[in-house]
């Protein structure tokens, strides 16, 4: 159980810690469209490169955003003493 007085700083930090997950994620879903014309130019196996991009690049960041995340909030929640113990 965390104590009182770690509440706060515990939840500020997992906010931010929130906040910087999802901005390569939302990067790349503002960025990507603006340049779309431009990459479908070009093909990979067949598929528009801005299509291939999107289809698969949006699902890598999104894998390792999640994965990031798990691995910095578990270092939060020790820092704080909130870790579970299993």
């Amino acid at each position: 159980m965390i104590e009182r007085k770690e509440r706060k700083p515990y939840w500020r930090h997992t906010k931010w810690q929130v906040l910087t997950s999802l901005i390569p994620f939302l990067l790349t879903l503002i960025v990507l469209p603006l340049y779309a014309d431009q990459l479908n130019a070009k093909r990979i196996l067949g598929f528009p490169l801005g299509y291939f991009l999107a289809c698969h690049g949006l699902v890598l960041i999104a894998i390792v955003t999640v994965f990031s995340y798990i691995n910095r909030q578990d270092a939060i929640d020790h820092w704080h003493g909130a870790h579970e113990d299993l």
